[in-house]
């Protein structure tokens, strides 16, 4: 199999509200939107069929209309999709050793019809 050295993975929304660092929802409150963001991401995983990667930085890039998400909020909004990387055997673990980096980039949309994140994975050299 070969292993690419990069990937992406559209959106077609923001991590869900619930999701966010700064949601008060109740656990249960939690279970079906993070069940819909783990579907959707291993449905597109396994179209895409990567490969293990090993190490990893993780660039997102969000297009949104009226006010940004913090990068935080957007980030663990996005922890159940980096998951997937794991649970798909993209990598070993989503712990430092192995997602060595982070970005998030921000660009302003007219309209709502717009609204995407990409989630971009590369293959970091040992």
């Amino acid at each position: 199999m070969v292993v690419m050295k990069s990937f992406q993975i559209e959106y077609d929304e923001m991590p869900p509200k619930e999701l966010r660092g700064n949601s008060r929802t109740h656990w249960t409150g939690k279970l079906k939107p993070k069940r819909r963001l783990q579907d959707t991401t291993i449905a597109k995983l396994r179209e895409i069929d990567p490969g293990y990667m090993g190490k990893v930085k993780i660039k997102y890039t969000a297009y949104y209309s009226g006010l940004p998400i913090d990068i935080d909020n957007l980030i663990t909004g996005m922890k159940y999709a980096q998951d997937c990387l794991a649970i798909e055997g993209i990598i070993t673990d989503d712990n430092p050793e192995h997602v060595v980096g982070m970005e998030v980039e921000y660009h302003r949309v007219p309209t709502k019809k717009e609204i995407k994140l990409i989630m971009e994975v590369k293959k970091v050299d040992a």
